[in-house]
């Protein structure tokens, strides 16, 4: 239906506007693992220091955005052009913090940054023989959390929104220039990038429905197997009709190449079942489609 203009009262657009959020009430949130807590530690930063004062130096930041990659999809014969997203795409974000006067902050990223690429050879890292290796992901990512709120947040206890990027990692620290001209504060700028990030209430994970409402190839990997005692729906599954069981018995006494059964436990089908597949000379390779 087509939309027309609307005449607001002064008062109802006043009373809007002062509900606005601001930009100046948020806080920070480091979640360091264990190994960045040691890579600190080596450098004379205590873990207090990190889950309490670190995240309050953080004078500038902004809540992560994300945008989609798409592709263009054209119908020869329809004559009809669409572009379709394909991927999701998480915008790097960038926190300023205060240096403070025992230059911790500083120190603390630098050793992150150590600890992802740590340098062999000479202690002191002067030598000419230096060697630099890369550790493991799960060595050095973390999470990072910004909460953004109104300034009655205390008094009333709503008006928040809650991010949280998943395995959080510094891509850059900045340089930080100094000069004779003024006392200003010095800042540091440091640059993450992340897997994902994850809005409080917004953010959900949804179940998989695969053949008829019943499983996929994809849930092995998410630690599910279903069977005929633990069929588990969702809103969104189809569930199965009384003609759907009767196709379910015909497919239990049969085994097609390339194709497993979706309410069969492969994860344990028992000796009956693994005896079948042997005298049809069917491996667990042709249950995943393999060949």
């Amino acid at each position: 239906m087509p939309r027309r203009p609307k005449k607001y009262p002064i008062n109802d657009i006043r009373s809007r506007f002062q509900t606005v959020a601001l930009d100046n009430k948020y806080q920070v949130f480091i979640e360091p693992n264990l190994n960045v807590y040691n890579a600190a530690s080596d450098a004379g930063i205590t873990r207090r220091f990190v889950d309490e004062d670190l995240g309050l130096y953080v004078s500038d930041a902004v809540l992560p955005g994300s945008s989609f990659a798409d592709v263009e999809v054209s119908g020869d014969r329809q004559g009809i052009t669409e572009r379709m997203p394909f991927k999701r795409i998480y915008d790097d974000v960038t926190l300023t913090f205060m240096v403070d006067r025992k230059y911790k902050v500083i120190k603390f990223f630098e050793s992150w940054m150590q600890l992802i690429n740590p340098l062999h050879g000479d202690t002191d890292g002067k030598a000419d023989n230096q060697v630099m290796t890369l550790r493991y992901p799960k060595d050095y990512k973390c999470g990072i959390s910004i909460i953004k709120f109104n300034k009655d947040y205390f008094e009333r206890g709503i008006g928040f929104v809650y991010y949280c990027m998943v395995r959080a990692w510094p891509l850059s620290v900045a340089p930080v220039p100094v000069n004779y001209d003024s006392g200003s504060i010095l800042k540091l700028n440091v640059t993450f990038r992340y897997e994902r990030y994850v809005m409080e209430t917004v953010t959900v994970g949804m179940m998989r429905s695969g053949w008829k409402g019943y499983s996929d190839s994809f849930d092995p990997w998410m630690g599910k197997y279903y069977n005929d005692n633990t069929t588990i729906y969702s809103d969104t599954t189809v569930k199965p009709t009384n003609n759907d069981k009767n196709e379910k018995k015909d497919y239990e006494d049969t085994f097609y190449l390339g194709q497993y059964l979706p309410w069969t436990n492969y994860g344990d089908f028992g000796k009956e079942q693994q005896k079948k597949m042997n005298d049809a000379g069917i491996g667990w390779y042709n249950l995943w489609g393999l060949l």
